[in-house]
């Protein structure tokens, strides 16, 4: 009778969850951007696809979308992604401006085919700028309120 070793994955590598996502550049083939159409591109299997140098020994464990302005002219990206942020992954996409005329929106999300659709993007700047009204006149306030009870005294 045949004896059949079945520790041969004993020492392997767990076993990975699989993520497919878009894998595109509107630079390069305009059926990328948005409008998106998925029937017109392909999907990839983040997990044979090659790691980045920089990124080795990282798994893929998101899709990515992001949007370039630059300098007026948009481009956008579809990829895997092998860095998680629980504060952005699966949540709004959120901006980021740069200097000379450039911004990038990055979205990012955690189930396969997931970087095709139209992604949320939350108005960045409107929100910094709510939030920072809202700090200076909290402090304004306290302040103001220190400074009449010292009076009182």
């Amino acid at each position: 009778m045949q004896e059949w070793d079945f520790d041969i994955f004993k020492d392997s590598k767990k076993c990975a969850k699989s993520i497919i996502c878009y894998k595109c550049n509107s630079k390069y083939d305009p059926r990328c951007g948005d409008p998106f159409n998925p029937y017109t591109i392909g999907l990839v299997d983040c997990n044979i696809t090659d790691v980045p140098s920089h990124l080795k020994g990282k798994e893929p464990v998101i899709c990515r979308k992001t949007v370039q302005n630059i300098h007026k002219s948009i481009r956008i990206v579809r990829d895997c992604g092998y860095v998680e942020d629980p504060v952005h992954d699966d949540q709004d996409c959120y901006s980021r401006l740069g200097s000379h005329d450039i911004d990038v929106t990055h979205c990012s999300c955690t189930s396969d085919m997931c970087n095709g659709s139209r992604m949320v993007v939350s108005n960045g700047p409107y929100w910094y700028s709510v939030t920072t009204s809202a700090m200076v006149s909290t402090a304004a306030i306290t302040i103001m309120g220190f400074f009449l009870n010292i009076h009182h005294l």
